[in-house]
């Protein structure tokens, strides 16, 4: 069995920094088995959808932040701890929706009743239109994308794609994949911030 290469933080910044075409593929090949066991593990209790989710958020930050880098603790370190940080902010994305706690009673083994609560599975009407108008929000800002950008944000965001098979679809490098799919995604937002919901008013 092939051994993968190994190789150091600076090898890997250095072609980072430089826009190497191999530079993101070299970064994902040394660190993605690191990102997708903290992302795995059982305290999270993540989905499947989930981790790849929240494993895409990690890729994005990293994308964006090891321009700054400063090299002041091991590549390994500053990866486990934007890891963690995503995680986190995926628990508390789903604690933010689950706000309709009910009670409940349950007869235990015993004949005992135990009182429960647990989460309503059914979301409030809110929530429902609240989404609804947001799906629609977005809709509207992607039509306004030229269509590399909507490409590039289906095959990420809805099929799932890695960026070594968006790099293969599209026929481009993996370092080109990330800094193709930042742009699109600032012009997303630039598009929403232009939709009334969405309007900055400075007071």
């Amino acid at each position: 069995m092939k051994r993968k290469a190994s190789y150091s933080d600076k090898e890997i910044l250095t072609a980072l920094r430089e826009n190497n075409p191999r530079g993101w593929e070299m970064f994902c090949n040394q660190f993605d088995p690191l990102i997708y066991s903290i992302v795995k593990w059982r305290k999270w209790n993540f989905t499947e959808d989930e981790q790849d989710d929240v494993r895409q958020n990690i890729h994005l930050q990293l994308q964006s932040s090891l321009e700054t880098f400063r090299e002041e603790s091991t590549l390994s370190w500053y990866i486990k701890r934007i890891a963690h940080r995503q995680c986190i902010n995926e628990i508390r994305r789903q604690a933010r929706w689950r706000t309709t706690i009910v009670s409940s009673v349950q007869q235990n083994r015993t004949g005992n009743w135990d009182e429960m609560e647990f989460i309503d599975p059914s979301p409030d009407p809110y929530s429902v239109t609240a989404e609804n108008e947001q799906i629609g929000f977005l809709r509207s800002a992607l039509q306004h994308l030229n269509q590399t950008c909507k490409d590039s944000i289906a095959l990420y965001y809805l099929k799932h794609h890695s960026y070594l098979q968006m790099s293969e679809e599209l026929g481009i490098s993996v370092n080109t994949v990330g800094s193709r799919l930042s742009k699109c995604l600032d012009k997303l937002h630039e598009k929403l911030r232009q939709l009334p919901a969405f309007e900055r008013t400075n007071k």
